[in-house]
Order: structure tokens, then sequence, then C-alpha cells
């Protein structure tokens, strides 16, 4: 039924899928790819603070609350992505209860990711920061025998965007973290060596 309601279009890689401030309403479910809501500041540094992939959705606050969009969505590759007016979402989520338990759960997560990175951010110093955004990347994909590939390799000015730093300050923590034999680069992927050796070195500072 919902797959009937979408209109579904493809988006380039960098295209931009929702700016910050607009006023349209819709929302956005990914199909394939992937795409990240960013925040810019007035001097153009780039906060980005979550990816959303097949099977998620985004563009959902300003469906509920009315306000304008919150984040910048921009295409991380090419990606497919299905749209559906505002007025058609609150349709679905008020006449299928299944729908509101399940947006409920989604929305709970978010906030729950939002408030660790609001801790990670005021507490923990970059390394600290960045080891745990390793982690969580490694969680996200395949660990086997204790080491996790994450592929594409991301590159050091998007974890630097993810942790709220800067590129320069990522280069040398990853440089640190390769020569005591934690990551390595390979092929286009970044390999945790080892995910429990990464885990304590994070949880000792």
């Amino acid at each position: 039924m919902l797959e009937e309601l979408l209109v579904v279009r493809e988006y380039a890689h960098g295209e931009i899928v929702i700016s910050h401030l607009d006023e349209d309403r819709d929302v956005f479910f990914v199909l394939d790819g992937l795409v990240r809501a960013t925040l810019y500041s007035r001097h153009g540094s780039e906060v980005g603070y979550r990816d959303v992939g097949p099977g998620d959705v985004v563009g959902e606050l300003a469906a509920i609350d009315g306000a304008p969009r919150s984040a910048t969505v921009e295409a991380l590759e090419p990606a497919r992505l299905g749209r559906l007016s505002a007025a058609a979402f609150r349709k679905l989520v008020e006449t299928r209860p299944g729908l509101n338990a399940i947006l409920l759960e989604h929305l709970t997560a978010q906030i729950r990711r939002l408030t660790e990175r609001v801790f990670e951010f005021s507490t923990l110093r970059v390394r600290d920061r960045l080891i745990r955004e390793l982690l969580r990347l490694a969680e996200a994909t395949s660990v086997h025998e204790g080491r996790a590939e994450i592929r594409p390799a991301p590159t050091h000015f998007e974890l630097a965007t993810r942790i709220s730093s800067h590129r320069e300050v990522v280069s040398r923590e990853m440089s640190a973290m390769a020569k005591a034999g934690l990551v390595e680069k390979r092929q286009g992927a970044l390999i945790i060596l080892s995910v429990t050796e990464l885990s304590a070195t994070q949880a000792s500072q």
C-alpha cells in the first residue's frame, strides 16, 4: 500500500534532497543508497549528524510538527528515494495503529543517539569521540574474528563532521591509531584490526 503512494526519484551523488529551513513537509523513504542529514554554520563548517540508508525515513519531523526543515539532506552516493506528502504520511500514522508504534520507536532511537552525541561533544576529547564513532561504524558492519571492515572507508573530513572536529585533528589521530596497530586502510576499506582493543583504548581514557 505504501509503495503505491510514493513518488520515486533517483538522486545523484552530492544532490540535495532537502534544504535546511525549507517550508515543504514531505517525507522521504530511502529505497536504495545513502543520504546524510547535515547542518552548516554561518562560516561553512559542516556537522553531519545522521546517515540514512535503505529502509529508513527522513523528513518526518517537519511532517509531524509543521516547522521548517531542521537540516539539509544530501545524497552521499547515487540514491533512490520515495516521496510521500505530509498529509498522506499523517493519515497513514493516524489510521494504522502499527505505524504509530514504529514511528515512536524510530523517534526514540533518534533521541537516544542525539543524547549520546551531546554528551560526547560536551565531555570527551576528540580522540575518544573518534574512537566511539569508529566503534559505531563497526557495529553497523560485520565483525569477523574481532575485525571490522568499513567499506567504503570514510574520509577524514567525513569523520570530522560526524564528531564535530577538524580534518587535520582527525588525520593526526587516525595516523596515531594506525601506528598503534588498531586501524588500517586497505583497498578502499577502513579495517579495524581489533574491535576489542580499540574499545579498550577508548575506555581507558
